[in-house]
């Protein structure tokens, strides 16, 4: 067997708990229903789940999958992952393909793969059809819908170099997930993303958790955006979150609904360490 084939057939994405994936990555659902937050359920899927059936979508049930995607020096054989490059490039299909060779860091295209067959994996378990076989068109707004699947499912996938979620529901869901690391540029970003409000709490906060606080506004827009399937037609800037212990949506414009029909799944954010 030669050292390439090898390294196709070695796992490369390992399955992360919400508790072990909010040590290095900010992550975060939004969904739309009229469920108290208290009531939604997440069920966080493993190594071994997958790539199986997942089971019954019950109506307030989140299904979610958190992975990281080392780099490709640093697998080891043997490492509980979700599946092997060539298992996972099976699945899917010749767009997907040619999209993920177009990533120029090897870690972008890994990255890719992971996210677009674990949504592949995870929707053909709920809908009881081949991973291989599912077949999806955009939005009007770019958003990824399953063709000839239940109609009241709705999915969501979000990858960054070395991160990927996936999230599934029977409502409007959007998930998104970046890796935790200090943003440069800091101030002239945040103009396009935070509200008046929100950069005054992000100027108050401590130096060492502006970052992290930034990434949280961030991945909770984000996957508000995702969920309306409206992505940056809305800017981010007229969303206004607050993005403390339990985040909450506090004013959207008008073509997002009412703010009241939002929840938010997100983890507490972490201290830093000295």
């Amino acid at each position: 067997m030669t050292n390439s084939l090898k390294a196709r057939q070695r796992p490369f994405a390992a399955s992360l708990s919400m508790a072990r994936a909010s040590v290095s990555l900010a992550w975060s659902i939004a969904v739309k229903c009229a469920t108290p937050r208290d009531q939604l359920r997440v069920r966080c899927l493993g190594d071994a789940d997958i790539s199986r059936p997942v089971g019954q979508l019950e109506p307030e049930e989140i299904v979610l999958w958190l992975a990281a995607i080392p780099p490709s020096r640093e697998i080891a054989t043997g490492e509980p992952a979700m599946l092997s490059v060539d298992r996972a490039a099976k699945v899917l299909d010749a767009d997907e393909i040619d999209r993920m060779g177009r990533f120029l860091h090897i870690e972008d295209r890994t990255s890719y793969l992971a996210a677009h067959a674990g949504v592949r994996l995870m929707l053909g378990g709920l809908v009881g059809q081949p991973a291989e076989a599912l077949r999806f068109q955009p939005s009007e707004h770019g958003k990824p819908m399953l063709i000839a699947g239940p109609v009241e499912i709705d999915f969501s996938l979000s990858h960054a170099r070395g991160s990927v979620a996936v999230a599934a529901a029977r409502m409007p869901i959007g998930v998104d997930i970046e890796p935790l690391r200090e943003i440069v540029d800091m101030d002239s970003v945040a103009e396009i993303v935070l509200a008046a409000e929100e950069r005054e709490v992000l100027q108050n906060a401590p130096a060492a958790r502006r970052s992290q606080l930034f990434l949280r506004y961030w991945t909770l827009k984000e996957a508000l955006l995702k969920a309306a399937a409206l992505g940056f037609t809305i800017a981010p800037n007229s969303v206004i979150v607050d993005a403390g212990p339990s985040p909450a949506v506090l004013s959207v414009p008008a073509a997002l609904g009412s703010a009241a029909q939002w929840r938010f799944i997100a983890p507490a954010i972490r201290r830093p360490t000295r």
